[in-house]
Parts: structure tokens; C-alpha cells; sequence
């Protein structure tokens, strides 16, 4: 079913008149971000490294933290990182890591944890093992902020933590030497949503700026490619501080001196010199997330950090492996439960819960994402975990509150759970196996509903398909990057009739659609993971298409074309 469509307002004279230097499209578009004033725009267009980056030393436990570890560096104390296995995590500990060799400081630990077999933060096991180390200083890294227990017991071992987190801070904290996370109450740093990778990086802004290090003045901005990866990747939003970053950071990876991105670049087809969010979000970011998920994520750290193009090329390869094992472990279980939907009149219920002991638990996020877009259902998937007991990945569709839900289970059915309303994990005993959906269902029937929302897609203005031309597309190139809070802008081509229809991808799962400008020219528009209805699309239709402008490089010759958002039939 296609969502509403809303056609944002003509702008205001006057606001016409205070951006009047700028052309109409960009006019438009701007104010629909927000931006009413000459200064705004500005800022916004012409992103400024220098005026746009904030102080790191206005983040709240900064100082303690710079302090302790020029200390370490100074006195050759022993520092692990202790990082995430996710993208933001490894291009965190991929930025310390590259501090601290180009400051010439070996004495350290990077740690990565196992996602199956350790799970999410800080464990006991880990501190032990680096007070056995000898290790006086422990940096978490997109990581730590709940981790009380741990840090008790690193404090016990006479380690000091510092926790570097982007995430919620809980009432009270968890009792370490600094912690730095602009979320805090207290914290008055002007920006809050920097990712863990930003984080790291204005800790080593910090440091760079108080220690006396023999390095090249701005050398940290280096790192910007690493931190641009994890900011994209981990969804959060491209304004302010963030939008500096990315949009630095792919300048960055035009011209990144890390073999393991080069490699990919020569790979995957990517374009060093038109390289884009779009290529981190759809192609890097990815097969750097899929180690965790289905090996450990030290092989995608070491590929951030590799200086040989020959373990660059090994490690590429393998993640691109490991990506289509994910995609075809995310294909089969899909197939499957369509099977066992087609054999269980109770599997359309209010809510959706399926597993089987073959599935991966680390594909399950991405399957139940895949099972709530087909079936608008929320859903609660488990497999077979490698140690005892199953994991599973659950996705609301926003009827419902999932961290409340699984509060509601009877105790000892899930041994943990994590996540927010619309998305979270959870773990169970082998031996409560079968009490899981009954006791999943029951829970949604007490707990309190929510008005779903099924979205609505804003049309930024109306075009015609003679508009789809590069100079159009320039100047909407100029509000780059995209992404969270600064989306692409979408256009409305309206009463367009189909030329040429194809299905692509395995099993013929992406659409393409082909449509002729008034001049003749041929102009396509991309599907990925198109719905059943647009699939029997047939030339001839006509249709109203809501689509963004994209730009395609394929063996260095450059196409225009336009990606679908939505597609409305035309009825005769």
C-alpha cells in the first residue's frame, strides 16, 4: 500500500527574497530544511572545519580524561581500548589505534569483543584477563556507559576506566575515572549526537591540541575518513558537527592512505573521486558490520588498519564473502517463513514470532526488518546461539513499545534483553524454548497499544522528467551529505508512462524503470527491494513517481538517474 504523499508549501515571499542569491530549487529546498537566513545557508552550503568544529575541551570529563592518558602516554602505562564489534565501534578503535602509532606509543591493547560469544560492553572475564595484562588504563569506545559491575571490578583490579559512550547516560553512573559522553545531564557541549567514532576523534582532537607530540599540524584529520564511516553507518543525525564530519570525512576518503578502503574502492567499483554517503551506507559500511555478524570484528578492524595491500586485498575479499553468506542466510530465512506462514493460520496474528535452530542469530536484525516491510507486523525472531540457550532480534511496528513488551514476560524466560521501542535483542534458555511465543503473545495482549504510524513521504516540489538533468542535480549535489535529519530530497514526476520495465538481482528482486524525456533521452529509475504491486508494472502504465536524484558511476562513465521512493498507479 503506497503511504500519503505530502507536498511541502510554496515558500514565503520573503523568505524568496532574504535567500535571493541562491537559485530557486536550492531556495526551496533549504527553507524545507529549516534555513530561513542568509548566515544559515551559509553554514549549511559551504561547511567550514574551523568554524564548524566545537572545542573538545567544552565536553564534560574531557579534561580528566586527556590528563590520565597523557599520563599513561608519559609514563608508559599499559592501555587497552576496549571497543564495539559494530562499525562505529572498529572505526573507533581503528582512530586510537592510529594515534597512538603516529605519536610513536606501542604500549597497548585494542580489544574487540565477540559478539555471539561475549555479547554487547563490558565482562568480568574481559578484566581479568587484562589485570592478568597488567593493564593500568582501560578506554571504552562506543561502549561501557552501563557497565557498573565491570567497572567495580576493573576498579578492584587497580585499573582505571575511562568510558567514552554516545549512548543514553542512566541516572546514575557507573564509577569510573572520567566519563565522556555529551549526553550527560551536566555535559553543556553544544552538540549531542556525535557518534562513538566522533567521540574517539574529539578525544584525540584533545589530545592533539594539550600534548606536545611531534606531528604535523591538522594530522588528526586524517582519521576524518574512519570517523565519516562510523557516522554514516550508525544512523545518526548529519547536522551540525556530524554534517562537518561527513562531509570532511569523504574528502578524506577520496584520498585515503588506508589499503584496506582502497582495496574495496577497486573491488566494489567505487569511485575514489565521486564517492558518496551512498557508497558507505550501502557498500563499505556493510561488509565492515558483517564480520561481527557472522565471524568476529577484529578482521574488519584489521582492515582499517593494515599497511599491506596484500592482507588489504585478502580481508576484502573475505568480508565480501562473509556479505553474501549474510545475504543468502537473510534470503533462506526469509523463504522459510513464508513456508511456515503459509502452513499456520495463527502465524498472521497481532504479532509475529518465528526461529529455528539453523537460523544465525547475527542475521536476524536484518531479517526482521525484512519480515515487518513485508508483513507490517512486529516480529520476534530467535536462532540458535553458539553457546547454550537461543538469541533472537526483535522489530516493533511502532503499535507497540518493545523494551515494555519484554518487561511483561515472566521472569526466567528471557535471560537478557536490551534495545528501544522500535527495535531490541533478547536471549533465552534452551529449556524455555517453546514458552517463548506463547508468553511473547500474551505479554502484547496486556500491554498498552500505540497508534501506528505507517509514515509519510514529503515531495519537495514537483518536477518534470526534462528537469532530471545534471545541472539540477549539482545543485542538489550541494546539500550533501544525506542522511538522518537532512534527508534527500524527493521529487514528485507526475502522469509519466512507462518505456521499459526490468527486474534485476537475485531472483529478480530490484526494479528498474525506464522513461522517455520530451528531447527522446532515456531516463531510469532504480527499485531496490521493489513490492509485489510494482513488480507487475507493465509498459504502457502510466504512474506517478516519487523519487530522489542519483547519480551512478559504472566503469567511470557517469549516468543520471533517479531512485524510487514510491510509486502511485495511474487508473485509467
Amino acid at each position: 500500500m503506497s503511504k500519503q504523499w505530502v507536498i511541502r508549501k510554496p515558500i514565503s515571499a520573503r523568505i524568496n527574497k532574504v535567500l535571493s542569491k541562491e537559485p530557486e530549487l536550492i531556495r526551496h529546498l533549504l527553507f524545507y530544511k529549516g534555513i530561513k537566513t542568509k548566515k544559515e545557508a551559509d553554514k549549511f552550503l559551504n561547511p567550514n572545519y574551523e568554524r564548524d568544529m566545537h572545542d573538545p575541551f567544552d565536553i564534560l570529563g574531557m579534561e580528566d580524561t586527556v590528563k590520565r592518558i597523557l599520563k599513561a602516554i608519559k609514563n608508559n602505562e599499559r592501555i587497552v581500548i576496549f571497543g564495539d564489534y559494530d562499525a562505529d565501534g572498529v572505526c573507533a578503535s581503528a582512530i586510537f589505534h592510529d594515534f597512538f602509532k603516529k605519536i610513536g606509543f606501542d604500549n597497548f591493547h585494542i580489544h574487540i569483543p565477540d559478539r555471539h560469544l561475549d555479547g554487547y560492553g563490558l565482562t568480568s572475564g574481559a578484566i581479568d584477563e587484562f589485570a592478568k595484562q597488567k593493564a593500568n588504563l582501560i578506554i571504552t569506545v562506543d561502549c561501557g556507559i552501563t557497565d557498573f559491575e565491570e567497572v567495580e571490578r576493573a576498579n578492584s583490579s587497580k585499573i582505571d576506566v575511562i568510558i567514552t559512550d554516545h549512548h543514553l547516560v542512566p541516572e546514575k553512573l557507573p564509577n569510573a575515572l572520567a566519563v565522556v559522553d555529551s549526553k550527560q545531564k551536566k555535559d553543556k557541549y553544544f552538540f549531542k549526537y556525535l557518534s562513538g567514532a566522533g567521540v574517539a576523534f574529539k578525544i584525540i582532537q584533545a589530545l592533539v591540541k594539550r600534548g606536545n607530540f611531534n606531528i604535523i599540524t591538522g594530522w588528526e584529520k586524517w582519521l576524518l575518513d574512519a570517523v565519516a564511516i562510523a557516522t554514516i553507518a550508525d544512523m545518526v543525525p548529519l547536522v551540525d558537527e556530524n554534517r562537518t564530519i561527513a562531509y570532511y570525512g569523504l574528502e578524506v576518503l577520496k584520498k585515503t592512505q588506508r589499503p584496506g578502503l582502497i582495496s574495496f574502492y577497486k573491488k566494489f567499483n567505487i569511485d575514489p573521486n565521486h564517492i558518496t554517503e551512498d557508497d558507505i551506507a550501502f557498500t563499505i559500511a556493510p561488509r565492515i558490520n558483517v564480520a561481527s555478524r557472522l565471524a568476529h570484528a577484529s578482521t574488519s578492524f584489521s582492515l582499517l588498519i593494515t599497511d599491506s595491500s596484500g592482507e588489504a586485498n585478502w580481508i576484502s575479499s573475505h568480508l565480501d564473502s562473509l556479505n553474501n553468506d549474510r545475504k543468502n542466510a537473510v534470503e533462506n530465512i526469509l523463504n522459510e517463513v513464508v513456508k511456515v506462514a503459509a502452513g499456520r493460520k495463527d502465524f498472521f496474528g497481532d504479532i509475529i514470532v518465528v526461529g529455528s535452530e539453523k537460523w544465525h542469530p547475527g542475521v536476524l536484525g536484518i531479517a526482521a526488518n525484512r519480515i515487518l516491510e513485508t508483513y507490517k507486523k512486529s516480529v520476534f525472531m530467535w536462532g540458535k546461539a553458539e553457546s547454550n540457550g537461543i538469541k533472537g532480534s526483535c522489530r516493533s511496528d511502532g503499535s507497540v513499545n518493545l523494551v515494555e513488551l519484554m518487561k511483561k514476560l515472566p521472569k526466567g524466560i528471557l535471560i537478557e534483553h536490551g534495545g528501544h521501542a522500535l527495535a531490541g535483542g533478547f536471549s533465552v534458555e534452551d529449556s524455555r524454548m517453546n514458552d517463548l511465543e506463547p508468553e511473547i503473545k500474551k505479554a502484547y495482549k496486556k500491554i498498552k497499544k500505540q497508534k501506528i504510524n505507517n509514515g509519510e513521504i514529503f515531495i519537495d516540489k514537483e518536477l518534470f522528467l526534462d528537469d532530471v538533468n545534471w545541472e539540477n542535480y549539482k545543485m542538489i549535489d550541494r546539500l550533501r551529505p544525506f542522511g538522518v535529519e537532512n534527508p534527500k530530497p524527493i521529487f514528485l514526476f507526475s502522469d509519466i508512462e512507462i518505456s521499459n520495465v526490468r527486474k534485476f538481482g537475485n531472483g529478480g528482486i530490484h526494479l528498474e524503470l525506464a522513461f522517455k524525456k520530451n528531447n527522446g533521452e532515456n531516463i531510469s529509475a532504480i527499485g531496490f527491494f521493489a513490492s509485489e504491486d510494482n513488480m507487475n508494472l507493465k509498459i504502457g502504465q502510466k504512474i506517478d513517481l516519487a523519487a530522489s536524484f542519483e547519480k551512478s558511476v559504472f566503469r567511470s562513465a557517469l549516468e543520471l538517474r533517479l531512485r524510487i521512493v514510491d510509486i502511485r498507479i495511474r487508473i485509467k
